[in-house]
């Protein structure tokens, strides 16, 4: 665990000149009804304090409409979707496919609020942590970051992050009131601590204390409106015009000006949820939109990229310094839908083979991938491959192999190593039990698809082929022996 330390001067320094103060409510509630009556009103307080992006959040995949419904009526705010853990007993499905489902629309750019709370038990411990769990998976799938709300539940919530893993896009510590170890737990988790009016109060100079060791640039600031009004508001309905009072109260135990706080804090929000490349707020400059390279030709095969996410880190993939297969760049933004994929094969009826293979790992958007899959079968009968890690599974807790059948003819499966250990090394898995997982897919989806084949990359220190090629033929899949820097 690494220590929390004085908080740097570098972001202090570069943001000295900021002459207009720009404000980032980074979690609020405006579909509560405290809020129905007067939401133009609140909307425009925010706009003449300078709050200009708002992170509206859902406690219920039941509520993401309502709250969708306002992020398109006002431009800088944004979305997340999630369960709170209240009502994750509540819930009639929490599952991965459930949140991913939730979160198709553009203006989502997190997933949550999602935790523990163990002041109330609203809902059982099991319940919670399942749901918790589930939001985890869900941000990696949709290449999102995370949103963890914890309550007398500290232990239990390092615990379960540190079981799933952090998602790639990391994840904020909303309305933090915690310990010093929680704190320094986040940052070395590489998550954001974000401070709500709680810091402002008269009680809060243990607080306080923490927030001004944590590093300037893991810095939020939240209402959690319409909870926790800021002193002098305290008592009152909160809205997101008063997180000003919060920065006030930050940037004063920073030793900082409120202009320098603001800019601060609004970069790390911007740099956290990156609302703009999902079209929320921003400014149009002009230039050529981004034109993402969603299918792309090698040989008489028709390549689709349609993920940006991955559940492996392999040190070897090279997605992750320069994202080019033959000549195309295949960069992602954001995860493209079944239509824009489909939009982009054109006319597929010369190809002899349709692979899901680019930039991230296909089977994350298992529901985009059928709805291509189905669509492409509707029209032809060129066969379809996946190129797959095999964790689809234990990514969704479920096996999903049988959804394949009729759809899939061949699937590829990344097996890599010989044991757990040098499986481990090599592909750096963001979840435990990654290599059993994919072992259990392969034993799976065999029964599904007319053609199963199993990898290794000769090449990879500590990689023994024939020990690869041996577990193949006992799991009744085939093997094929591939190429170290060969992609495509």
């Amino acid at each position: 665990m690494t220590a929390l330390s004085p908080s740097s001067t570098s972001m202090e320094q570069r943001t000295d000149a900021a002459a207009v103060p720009c404000f980032a409510d980074s979690h609020t509630h405006l579909d509560y009804p405290d809020f129905i009556k007067d939401l133009d009103g609140v909307m425009g307080r925010a706009a003449q304090a300078g709050v200009v992006h708002i992170n509206t959040i859902a406690t219920r995949l039941t509520g993401v409409f309502s709250q969708l419904k306002i992020a398109e009526r006002f431009p800088g705010v944004a979305v997340s979707v999630g369960i709170h853990p209240h009502y994750a007993g509540e819930e009639g499905d929490c599952s991965v496919a459930a949140i991913v489902a939730a979160a198709s629309h553009a203006k989502v750019v997190a997933v949550g609020e999602t935790g523990l709370d163990f002041h109330y038990q609203f809902s059982g411990a099991s319940q919670q942590e399942l749901a918790f769990r589930n939001h985890i998976q869900a941000a990696k799938v949709l290449d999102l970051p995370l949103i963890i709300h914890t309550r007398e539940a500290e232990s239990d919530t390092r615990r379960i992050v540190d079981a799933e893993g952090v998602p790639e896009r990391g994840g904020v510590l909303h309305c933090f009131t915690g310990s010093r170890e929680m704190a320094e737990w986040g940052v070395a988790a590489g998550l954001y601590l974000s401070f709500s009016g709680v810091i402002t109060f008269k009680n809060g100079d243990n607080l306080r204390d923490i927030a001004r060791h944590v590093p300037l640039d893991r810095l939020l600031i939240e209402t959690d409106a319409p909870y926790l009004a800021p002193v002098p508001h305290r008592g009152k309905r909160n809205e997101p015009a008063w997180v000003v009072r919060t920065a006030e109260s930050l940037a004063a135990v920073h030793g900082m000006s409120i202009e320098q706080m603001a800019a601060i804090t609004t970069e790390n929000y911007l740099r956290l949820f990156r609302p703009t490349e999902r079209g929320v707020g921003g400014v149009t400059t002009g230039a050529e939109p981004f034109k993402p390279q969603l299918a792309y030709a090698i040989g008489k095969g028709l390549y689709l990229n349609i993920s940006r996410g991955c559940t492996l880190r392999c040190h070897f993939c090279p997605k992750w310094v320069a994202p080019v297969v033959h000549d195309y760049d295949l960069t992602l933004i954001r995860n493209p839908s079944a239509t824009e994929v489909l939009e982009a094969m054109g006319d597929f009826s010369g190809y002899q083979e349709i692979v899901f293979c680019g930039y991230g790992e296909p089977t994350l958007r298992l529901q985009t991938l059928l709805a291509v899959a189905r669509e492409i079968k509707s029209r032809s009968t060129i066969p379809i491959r996946i190129n797959t890690d095999g964790l689809a599974n234990r990514v969704y807790r479920t096996d999903v192999t049988p959804q394949f059948r009729g759809l899939i003819d061949v699937v590829s499966v990344s097996l890599n190593a010989q044991n757990e250990e040098v499986y481990n090394r090599h592909n750096r898995p963001t979840m435990p039990g990654a290599y059993e997982g994919m072992l259990d897919f392969l034993r799976a989806v065999q029964q599904h698809v007319p053609s199963v084949t199993a990898t290794a990359i000769d090449g990879l220190e500590g990689v023994d082929m024939a020990a690869c090629q041996q577990i193949a033929a006992a799991l009744g899949v085939q093997f094929r022996q591939r190429i170290l820097n060969r992609v495509g």
